[in-house]
Parts: structure tokens; C-alpha cells; sequence
């Protein structure tokens, strides 16, 4: 609008006014050209550094969820003596296989509880529990549930569980924490 007005102002004054107007506005609009452009380049600086912090802490954040998944799986599971492995050099083994053997054992040996049938109850049971050095299921717990009678179910099963072959760390026998689903799924 002010460049309209300062356009009628030139037209009234004559040529010269008209010339001098419209190269005050070129040099103006020149002149928001670089400011517009350092701000844009500005901006995109700012943006770096911001992504960078971000980068920073997802970093650091990363850092701290591991340092604290191993306190985490000691409170889930209450082991206190030996914290057990997550990731080991050697895995323990279930009869010869891996723990997709044990599941298809507990898939076989689980106990569908008649109540849970009945009430037409089903869903998928996390279950934590430790391989000892001596290959024994201990610690048992239900980390996420589905129902009462389901989860009592799939804590049971896994507690029957037969000898596995320990892991191993360093060629040394170790505890190793492991994290299961049990699916109960009417038919």
C-alpha cells in the first residue's frame, strides 16, 4: 500500500519524482531481500544447533535407559545375588534347540484354564524368568497380563519347565534373564 501511495506521489511531482520513487522502492525491497535471506540462513543455523542438542540428548537418554534396564530386570525378576545376562556369549539351550523350542514345549504343556473357556478370556501373557547356572527356571514373574487365571497359567507352565543347558559368558556357566509371551488363543 505505501508503495502505491509513494507511486501517486511520483505521478503528481513529474517523471524525475516517479524514477527517484521507484528506485527507493527497488533499493528497499533489495534491502528485505537480505534481511529475509540472513534470517533464513539464521534460522536454518539455529535449527542445526537445535537439532544437534536433540541428537545430544537422545544420546544421553539412550545411555541412561541402558544403565537402568539392567536395575529394572533385577526389581522385575527379584534376583539380587548374580544380576543375570541379557545377551550372552553362548545362549542357554532348551533340549537341544533355542527358546523357540521352549516355546513350542510350552505351546504343548500350558494349562487352558477351563474358567478362561468359559469366559471366552484370551490374549497374550509376557512372562520374565531367569536360566540359572544349572540350567533351572527360577524367578518367574508375569511382567505384562492378560487375566488372573491366564497369567497364573503361563507363570505355572514355565515353572515346570524341564533342565536347560546354561549360557555361557567367558566359558563360564551364568544366569540369564529372558523375557517370553504365552498365547492364549481360543480356537
Amino acid at each position: 500500500m505505501a508503495a502505491a501511495m509513494l507511486m501517486a506521489v511520483g505521478c503528481k511531482n513529474g517523471n524525475k519524482n516517479a524514477q527517484a520513487v521507484e528506485g527507493a522502492l527497488n533499493d528497499a525491497a533489495e534491502a528485505v531481500e537480505g534481511v529475509v535471506s540472513e534470517a533464513a540462513e539464521a534460522a536454518t543455523e539455529a535449527g542445526e544447533a537445535v537439532r544437534d542438542l536433540a541428537l545430544d540428548d537422545v544420546d544421553q537418554l539412550t545411555a541412561e535407559a541402558e544403565a537402568n534396564a539392567e536395575e529394572t530386570l533385577i526389581k522385575t525378576l527379584g534376583v539380587a545375588d548374580a544380576v543375570p545376562f541379557v545377551s550372552v556369549e553362548e545362549k542357554p539351550t532348551f533340549e537341544g534347540g533355542d527358546a523357540n523350542t521352549f516355546n513350542k514345549w510350552i505351546n504343548t504343556n500350558v494349562v487352558y484354564p477351563q474358567a478362561a473357556i468359559d469366559g471366552e478370556i484370551q490374549g497374550k501373557v509376557l512372562v520374565g524368568f531367569v536360566i540359572d547356572e544349572e540350567g533351572n527356571v527360577s524367578n518367574v514373574k508375569v511382567i505384562k497380563g492378560v487375566n488372573e487365571l491366564l497369567d497364573k497359567a503361563a507363570a505355572e507352565a514355565i515353572s515346570k519347565s524341564p533342565k536347560w543347558e546354561p549360557g555361557k559368558q567367558n566359558g563360564n556357566k551364568v544366569k540369564v534373564a529372558y523375557t517370553m509371551p504365552v498365547i492364549f488363543k481360543l480356537q
